[in-house]
């Protein structure tokens, strides 16, 4: 019993003394690489590693980010059904196609509700039920070649001088940010008139597209309405039939031909002794014909190649030559425009 005292108190001080040494090794590090060792694997099991994990590639992002603006690819003409709301009622509306490269825009309207009548400047949406020689309710759209900023002051200018007029910011759907002025209210904006416009001024690279909605007050909300829908699928293409002659030019091409002809011309066409006048009216063949009125009476046609320029002139003098005849002269209209 004794031995077996004596052999169990020797083992238990050769393990103590093997912890000491143990102990006594572990102690000849410093006390400060003790507290970087901790230090170290809380740093490494920090949940912000995850903030530098890469963001997803571009072509990882949702479809919409990326998908291309949608294009119909219509041909000029063609028919298709929309849904449109109308005095928060759903409508069937049957749309056609318009494709016109001269002008450099493409629109949907509706063709049970309006005729479209295509000219050499602009083209124009005339209500059904109107006169087509004296519509109520129509749109015309045309392309002028001032920037968006002139055409809305020549347009606000020419409003102004008989309507109240408001300018607004706004995007159309297609063509995206323009500017529209509002005339719904006479001068001085007391009282409404019976003729009602809503101009759209929409940039187009150097020139820009004018909208004119024009419809009576009684037919502002459905006629309104209806045009507001048909622009909002206007979309600007940009013109492939470049320099083509408006209505408009050929009048002040004219008009600068006759003062060059005749310098006191525009003493007398200011008076109101005289008749003098030029107007423009487009010829079965697709020419524009400006006819002059003379403050002798006569009555000079030029018709012009809107493509070209090339005129040729006809006379017509009441009372003494009843019937147009053509003359020599000949001239370019292209040489008398700005």
């Amino acid at each position: 019993m004794e031995s077996k005292t004596y052999y169990s108190k020797k083992l238990i001080l050769m393990l103590a003394a093997a912890s000491v040494i143990t102990l006594c090794g572990c102690g000849s590090k410093s006390g400060s690489e003790e507290i970087k060792q901790p230090e170290n694997v809380i740093e490494f099991e920090t949940p912000e590693v995850t903030a530098v994990t890469p963001e997803p590639a571009k072509d990882e992002k949702p479809e919409e980010t990326t998908e291309p603006a949608e294009q119909t690819g219509r041909e000029d003409g063609e028919r298709f059904e929309e849904t449109i709301i109308l005095e928060g009622m759903e409508e069937t509306v049957k749309y056609e196609h318009v494709k016109d490269t001269a002008l450099g825009f493409e629109m949907d309207y509706d063709y049970e509700s309006f005729t479209r009548q295509k000219e050499a400047d602009c083209e124009k949406f005339i209500s059904v039920y109107d006169d087509p020689e004296d519509p109520q309710n129509y749109l015309t759209i045309s392309h002028v070649p001032e920037s968006a900023d002139l055409a809305e002051e020549a347009v606000s200018t020419e409003l102004s001088e008989t309507y109240e007029v408001i300018r607004e910011n706004r995007t159309l759907e297609k063509a995206g940010s323009c500017v529209v002025i509002d005339a719904s209210a006479d001068k001085g904006g007391e009282t409404m008139p019976d003729r009602l416009q809503a101009v759209y001024i929409i940039p187009a690279g150097s020139g820009s597209i004018v909208a004119r909605a024009n419809y009576v007050a009684e037919a502002a909300e459905g006629f309104g309405r209806r045009f507001s829908y048909m622009l909002d699928t206007l979309s600007v293409t940009g013109q492939t039939e470049t320099g083509k002659i408006t209505k408009e030019q050929a009048v002040e091409a004219i008009k600068k031909y006759c003062l060059a002809n005749n310098p006191d011309l525009e003493a007398i066409s200011g008076s109101d002794e005289h008749t003098v006048y030029w107007d423009a009216s487009l010829s079965d063949s697709g020419e524009i014909v400006v006819l002059y009125r003379s403050y002798t009476g006569a009555q000079i046609r030029y018709y012009i190649n809107p493509e070209t320029g090339e005129a040729y002139t006809t006379e017509l003098v009441p009372g003494i030559i009843d019937e147009e005849q053509k003359t020599d002269e000949t001239l370019n209209v292209n040489d008398y425009l700005k």
